[in-house]
């Protein structure tokens, strides 16, 4: 059996074509294009396994004396360019876009703690219950305003109108004076400080305009957008108003979007890009390898923090009629799938498995779970228990980035009985998909999975979140432990539940499974030329920058 599994998976991976990757992280490794066969997973160390063990543990920032001013800074990724209206900017990969002209009220240090970024303290009163934030003076907007108590006010306001759920738990706020804003919640929620805090983006009062910042920005941040062309590029130009005194050091920096890896990996060794996002582990190899060129010596990014992980799955729609609304074939599904294999065949070193909710380590991760793994046919009994003894027919979407691995998983289904015929659709649909919850079968799960469920499971599973929640159910008992976990009086009652959360959606035997199986959790590589200082890419968390204390030593 597993020779034959493993002779399905290669031949997967030799009939796909690397194309663009997934929305939420790098897509697993496929032959690069024009190699003519698979590039087969190597047993020693990768060499982007080396590359990143030897990437600095550290985001240490050079003396103001060593900084060289001026330079424009180009990135290329797959991800397409976001403009400055930051209520409609719900995903992680908005992040990329977001850090370099907003800021918010906190960010992440080196351990994944949090720091004031336009807060510079905080208070949390669990029994009013309430949140008072205070404000660092001397900041302005891009035009001029000043950032104040009343902007944050407008801002969070601006965001409920579109229904975010990181401040839907905001009852009422009060401006104590220019620098100082009391939220009062509605209830005591441990999740809405960081929800507010870090996913909250600052915009000039006077400026939104939902039609006007589509295409240009006005925050407190470093750079601002000065041209924006859809799908292509977004290109920013020093704010002079920046609160940093004598940042930032860069003039300009630059972003492109370039779907095809192979064409991102070619021009980043050409000079055009200093910095590339590599979305395809096989190209990501290939870079890594290579070590340097005639531009210069390659380093990879690297994530301290452990803040933005995302995790890949399948995910089945349990909404629309069909099989999928019974929580035994959800589970069958989960059991068909032999993750480890689809590792080996696909993951060049640089993914690790899970399998729930957390990165294995975490303080959300329970070693404990007797969590759902490979059991064909344990998978086939609960088909026939949920009367599907002879199987069914149902759609699997992705996107080309994913295309190998998914058409793998799908032949690993197929022994079970679960037939998946392949939908091919590009990144803007998916994502459209995912919004909106409109996938039929099964579809790729990409989730930030960060260690506080309340926040980032609740992304997915309140009903009115962001993520997925459209195409999943909703039962009571998932509701009233999400409720309870953003409720928890402390720390250690919260994970206790979160633990039960876990065993509810991934729990062997009993498990509903309503988002399907993870596979694993992975990092999307970044690379950059050594002489791309300070620009914290990764560092604090997975999208974003320290980009007013970036400079170029060249």
């Amino acid at each position: 059996m597993k020779k034959k599994l493993m002779a399905t998976l290669m031949t997967a991976v030799l009939a796909a074509s690397v194309l663009a990757g997934c929305a939420g992280g790098a897509a697993p490794a496929a032959a690069p294009s024009g190699s003519g066969e698979a590039a087969a997973p190597a047993a020693e160390q990768s060499a982007a396994q080396k590359m990143q063990e030897e990437a600095a543990d550290t985001n240490e920032l050079a003396d103001a004396s060593e900084v060289k001013y001026g330079g424009t800074l180009r990135y290329a990724s797959h991800i397409q360019p976001f403009g400055g209206y930051t209520p409609t900017n719900t995903n992680n990969a908005s992040l990329t876009y977001m850090t370099i002209a907003y800021e918010s009220l906190v960010s992440y240090n080196e351990d994944g703690t949090l720091r004031g970024v336009l807060a510079t303290s905080w208070e949390t009163d669990a029994d009013e219950p309430s949140i008072t934030w205070h404000l660092r003076e001397g900041v302005q907007f891009a035009d001029g305003e000043p950032f104040n108590a009343e902007a944050v006010k407008i801002n969070i306001e601006e965001y409920q109108s579109r229904e975010r759920t990181e401040t839907a738990n905001v009852e009422s706020m009060e401006v104590i004076d220019d620098y100082t804003l009391k939220m009062k919640l509605k209830s005591w929620n441990s999740s809405t400080l960081e929800g507010i805090g870090f996913f909250c983006y600052y915009m000039a009062p006077e400026k939104i305009d939902p039609e006007a910042l589509a295409t240009t920005s006005c925050g407190t941040g470093p750079f601002q957008i000065a041209e924006f062309d859809p799908g292509v590029s977004c290109k920013f130009v020093k704010n002079e108003n920046y609160w940093q005194e004598g940042k930032p050091y860069l003039d300009a920096v630059e972003i492109y979007c370039v779907n095809e890896p192979t064409t991102r990996s070619s021009a980043f060794q050409a000079g055009e890009y200093d910095i590339i996002g590599m979305n395809n582990l096989a190209v990501a190899e290939e870079i890594a390898a290579l070590g340097s060129t005639s531009i210069g010596n390659i380093v990879m990014c690297k994530n301290l923090s452990g803040q933005g992980a995302v995790m890949t799955g399948l995910i089945p729609n349990s909404v629309e009629e069909g099989p999928f609304q019974d929580p035994k074939v959800r589970l069958a599904m989960a059991e068909g799938l032999d993750v480890p294999a689809l590792i080996e065949a696909f993951g060049y070193g640089m993914i690790q498995e899970t399998n729930q909710w957390a990165v294995p380590g975490a303080v959300t991760y329970d070693p404990n779970l007797n969590a759902v793994h490979y059991d064909p046919e344990h998978a086939k009994q609960l088909l026939a228990e949920a009367g599907y003894p002879a199987g069914f027919t149902t759609r699997l979407t992705t996107d080309a980035g994913n295309k190998d691995m998914f058409t793998a998983a799908a032949n690993m289904l197929e022994e079970i009985g679960i037939h998946c015929e392949i939908d091919l659709v590009d990144e803007s649909a998916q994502s459209a998909l995912y919004s909106q919850g409109n996938w039929s079968g099964i579809m790729g799960h990409f989730a930030a999975i960060s260690p506080d469920l309340g926040l980032y499971m609740g992304r997915h599973l309140d009903k009115a979140g962001a993520f997925y929640a459209k195409g999943i159910q909703h039962p009571d008992d998932a509701m009233d432990l999400l409720e309870a976990i953003r409720t928890a009086p402390t720390d250690e009652e919260k994970i206790k539940l979160e633990y039960e959360m876990q065993a509810l959606m991934y729990d062997h035997e009993n498990g509903i499974a309503l988002f399907g199986r993870p596979l694993f959790v992975q990092n999307e590589p970044g690379f950059k030329y050594d002489y791309v200082k300070n620009e914290g890419w990764k560092t604090y968390h997975q999208n974003t920058w320290d980009i007013a204390n970036a400079w170029l030593d060249k």
